[in-house]
């Protein structure tokens, strides 16, 4: 085996309190032993209400990358699958490749393909088309989350 998917990593580790870095200490250490073999782990884990990670932050210590699926500021359901790519950590990975990105899911003739663009033309589509419906400064910040400087 080269690769362990864990989805997901709350029904993996139910012991002790996930807030406590201490109750991570036995999976850090089976992921380090997996490592040491040759196996690479893919650790699915869920964001907790503000949209960080839930529980102890001592998790990301023996990741190597770190990647943060968020909601598109204008997504609606007719969009489909369409989300923000950020990296939150990224050892080993330089440059442009680093930058966050916005990814969809289109079907197209019976096939689904991923398609991506930068978040900054996805913010300025956003923007522009806050601005032409006649919404202010203001409401365009709190409507995207952008800040006002950035709109």
């Amino acid at each position: 085996m080269e690769l362990l998917i864990i989805d997901n990593l709350a029904t993996l580790c139910r012991v002790g309190n996930e807030n406590e870095a201490e109750s991570w200490l036995p999976v850090q250490e089976w992921i380090l032993h997996l490592r040491r073999r040759g196996i690479s782990v893919l650790l699915v884990h869920h964001a907790n209400k503000s949209g960080a990670q839930r529980g102890t932050s001592s998790r990301e210590d023996v990741m190597d990358t770190v990647i943060a699926l968020r909601p598109a500021k204008d997504h609606s359901i007719e969009d489909g699958t369409r989300f923000e790519v950020h990296l939150e950590k990224a050892r080993g990975i330089a440059g442009g490749v680093g930058v966050p990105y916005e990814a969809s899911l289109v079907s197209e003739a019976e096939a689904f393909t991923w398609t991506t663009k930068d978040i900054v033309d996805a913010n300025l589509k956003a923007v522009t088309r806050l601005r032409a419906e006649g919404a202010t400064i203001r409401d365009i910040e709190r409507k995207t989350g952008i800040s006002k400087s950035g709109v």
